[in-house]
């Protein structure tokens, strides 16, 4: 079937006002008034496929936010149908900006690239980024309700470094080093009463007067001062508590676009480690785990350490890149069964559709296996 033909089975009974873009001088930036009970000529198609139906993003509404829910992944198309141009992928839990309500379809609006090889030698001219709208199928999106971490999920990682650091191009599955599982929230509740806690909140001598933060050891007086301007220099330093086990002070440090928990000797004041995440010691005492949530790369990152008396040294460092570790920081523990429970969520439901932080979670465990 011809594509002339086919636009005559695809359209609804809207008429879309479009502005559309060429780089073909004779129809560059016109106004065009398609009626989609009738047929797009197969230039027009022509055009569509070439150019795109560009918008103007500030003056677009957006009426609702869907995810996609196929756990393959769906295609946007140029126009609304299955056998129209495909114009860009969407992977699992992707949020989308909606701004056209059909039948089948939603309209969504995207930034999409586009490259033009003007005399047909293989060769590259021109590129242009520019916002569209393009059309995906209805039923393979869903609310964020429908996006719910697998088994496959939480094991899905983007590098892994033992050793030698790997980066990979695609995804791959952890199969050893950690065991990890989902649970319900009913057992995450369950073992909280049996959490191993070696913080203590003890925070005799330790104060803050003026953005000043001062913990007293036993060689010198340890401070930390804030800085709450916008700009590379951004620091806010808060006490957290002491790990009487290892004979530290632990601070909390904000910075610009980065945080970290740093241990303070209580003895010789020295900052003894610093970690990207709250270090969480195991009931035995023989590991830390840290994970750090990067809101840059939507991926926990997390480093498993060995503790050798007061020292420690990295066994590994491992990106998962399709859950964040979510809620207070008592809302991660290592429970006396030996294993260390997360409050979690997949990635693309870390916000909801608001810009607020979505109260819904799902949890998993992890027990080291060395």
């Amino acid at each position: 079937m011809s594509s002339f033909k086919i636009s005559t089975y695809i359209f609804s009974s809207t008429i879309l006002f479009l502005t559309t873009f060429s780089y073909h001088s004779a129809v560059a930036n016109q106004n065009v008034i398609i009626d989609l009970n009738k047929p797009i000529s197969a230039a027009l198609l022509a055009q569509y496929n070439r150019d795109g139906i560009e918008i103007d993003y500030d003056d677009t509404t957006v009426l609702k936010h869907v995810y996609v829910t196929a756990k393959d992944g769906l295609i946007a198309r140029q126009l609304p149908s299955g056998a129209a141009r495909s114009v860009k992928s969407y992977a699992f839990g992707e949020k989308l900006d909606v701004i056209e309500d059909r039948k089948d379809w939603y309209t969504v609006r995207d930034s999409i690239d586009r490259q033009y090889d003007e005399n047909n030698d293989g060769v590259i001219d021109k590129s242009i980024s520019q916002w569209e709208k393009v059309f995906v199928k209805k039923d393979l999106t869903g609310d964020a309700s429908d996006i719910r971490l697998t088994d496959e999920d939480i094991h899905t990682i983007r590098y892994l470094s033992v050793g030698d650091f790997q980066f990979f191009d695609e995804e791959k599955q952890l199969d050893k080093y950690l065991e990890i599982e989902l649970i319900d929230r009913a057992l995450f509740e369950e073992k909280r009463p049996i959490a191993v806690n070696f913080l203590s909140k003890n925070a005799k001598g330790v104060h803050k007067k003026s953005g000043v933060l001062s913990i007293p050891t036993t060689n010198k007086l340890v401070t930390f001062t804030d800085n709450d301007v916008d700009n590379d220099g951004y620091q806010i330093f808060d006490y957290i508590g002491q790990m009487n086990v290892f004979n530290q002070h632990i601070v909390h440090g904000s910075y610009w676009e980065a945080w970290d928990y740093k241990m303070i000797d209580k003895h010789t004041g020295a900052i003894t480690k610093t970690f990207s995440g709250y270090p969480y010691l195991s009931p035995d005492k023989k590991y830390i785990i840290t994970t750090h949530t990067n809101p840059y790369e939507d991926q926990t990152e997390l480093t498993l350490y060995k503790v050798y008396g007061k020292n420690f040294a990295t066994v590994l460092d491992v990106g998962f890149s399709r859950w964040m570790v979510v809620g207070e920081m008592e809302d991660s523990f290592w429970a006396r069964d030996g294993y260390l429970y997360l409050s979690v969520n997949h990635r693309a439901t870390v916000w909801t559709a608001e810009g607020d932080l979505n109260q819904q979670h799902q949890y998993i465990r992890i027990k080291v296996d060395l």
